[in-house]
């Protein structure tokens, strides 16, 4: 999961995102406007993220939901053939995980056995050129 945060931190719209909530609190849709993404996009990175505590609403009995940043910093470090991966929170708590190459061939078969090999992809036709 953590590496799940830290890939997501890594994809720019994602941190289109993050930057436009960094000091303001802003609903979906003035995020889309900020960041110039669509409204729908906004709306499932949003999800996303808050599925993975990146993010939280304001308040969230209002009508219209405010999203905040939960993170201050993430840092993915390569030491020794050492993955590292450091998180930030800005509620102060901090996790980090280290794993190395054998760590990380177990997760990966791990993964790919479960999502790729169990043969369900998606039966929507291909809409590469």
């Amino acid at each position: 999961m953590y590496f799940d945060v830290a890939q997501l931190a890594c994809n720019i719209d994602s941190r289109k995102i993050l930057s436009s909530i960094e000091s303001t609190p802003r609903s979906a849709r003035e995020i889309a406007a900020v960041t110039n993404l669509s409204v729908s996009r906004t709306y499932r990175m949003v999800k996303e993220m808050e599925q993975m505590n990146i993010l939280s609403r304001t308040d969230p009995d209002s009508r219209v939901t405010y999203y905040v940043s939960n993170l201050r910093s993430v840092e993915l470090s390569l030491e020794d053939d050492r993955l590292g991966l450091t998180i930030n929170f800005r509620d102060g708590t901090r996790t980090e995980l280290k794993m190395d190459a054998e760590d990380m061939e177990r997760s990966a078969r791990g993964h790919y056995s479960q999502d790729l090999l169990a043969d369900e992809g998606s039966r929507e036709p291909s809409t590469a050129a």
